[in-house]
């Protein structure tokens, strides 16, 4: 149940949480670690740990981050840069999570975080990891700008030894980290339509329906309303189909072309059509975008999270469902 809150939790919400009125002048590992504990109840219990001392244990998890980590002599708790140009000191941290369900064989604690400082002493914790395992960050720069190179293990391939790894460079953008694009492709989109399956747990079920003009209708099936706590209890309810409703609303223009734009930069048309995250309790997703007369992409996602981009546009997906006037 702990790895169905995760995945939720993480498509929601934690990408991107916000403090306001605290200021991100931290100057020791126990001042960071007490900050972001505070600040998130998913990292209540963070740990800033050098990626050198996760013991291997004997897998070839920790091994392959053992070795990554080696390479690109990233050796510290955290670090610091500015990813977004705005003058203000961002904090990439290192360390563990201790939220892994310990019921598993598969280690899944390793985490990387950034502090985004913004204004009026704004923060925003963003997770870097993009599903279970070692995601070892490195930061660098292309063509000016600050940006994240990501090192991790290949989906699927558990040998320590080999070509295992893959690079993703991260770029923030969209009040996200999403992957870099210097050659992205505009298109005229005409509908956007997404949604998701069941889980083992109270991962939403719904489905969203947005044309050109940003007329939408939402579909609320089940686990949309209400904490996690409150839908446990009425779990028994949800599955004898009893649905939430069907609602309709105008997208705001503002939250319509955030969605445009990260479509737009993501050349989401080139993207594959099926992606699995290798998580047999994860809930899925279908993505079906009608642009160009007539043309159609559609992107099956096992597990919500089949790469950076798709993170983000799945967010704000999501969101809609809360920040808009549904009638």
């Amino acid at each position: 149940m702990k790895r169905i809150i995760f995945i939720t939790i993480q498509i929601l919400f934690i990408n991107c949480y916000s403090q306001k009125n605290e200021s991100i002048t931290l100057k020791s590992k126990t001042e960071i670690e007490n900050y972001v504990r505070v600040s998130s109840k998913r990292f209540a219990k963070f740990e800033l740990k050098k990626i050198h001392d996760f013991a291997p244990e004997g897998d070839a998890q920790d091994s392959i981050c053992r070795r990554i980590g080696d390479s690109l002599k990233i050796n510290e708790y955290y670090y610091k840069a500015d990813f977004d140009n705005n003058g203000l000191v961002d904090f990439l941290l290192i360390g563990d999570d201790h939220n892994c369900d310990e019921s598993r064989s598969i280690r899944c604690n390793f985490c990387s975080l950034v502090l985004m400082s913004f204004p009026k002493d704004s923060v925003k914790i963003h997770n870097i990891n993009l599903g279970d395992g070692c995601f070892v960050p490195k930061i660098a720069q292309k063509n000016n700008q600050t940006v994240l190179q990501i090192y991790n293990r290949r989906r699927g391939v558990l040998s320590a030894k080999g070509n295992n790894v893959e690079q993703h460079t991260l770029i923030y953008k969209y009040d996200g980290f999403i992957d870099y694009n210097k050659r992205p492709v505009k298109h005229s989109i005409e509908k956007i339509e997404f949604s998701t399956s069941g889980c083992y747990g109270t991962c939403p079920v719904f489905s969203l329906v947005i044309d050109k003009e940003r007329n939408s209708t939402f579909f609320a099936e089940r686990f949309n309303f209400g904490t996690e706590e409150e839908n446990m209890k009425k779990m028994s309810s949800f599955f004898n189909n009893n649905r939430e409703g069907t609602f309709k609303t105008v997208i705001t223009e503002e939250n319509y072309n955030q969605i445009l734009a990260l479509l737009e930069y993501m050349n989401f048309a080139n993207f594959q059509n099926k992606n699995m995250l290798y998580e047999e309790d994860s809930g899925s997703s279908i993505l079906k975008i009608t642009y160009d007369n007539g043309k159609e992409k559609i992107i099956e996602d096992y597990g919500i999270v089949g790469s950076y981009s798709l993170r983000k546009l799945y967010e704000l997906l999501f969101e809609l469902r809360m920040n808009q006037k549904w009638n």
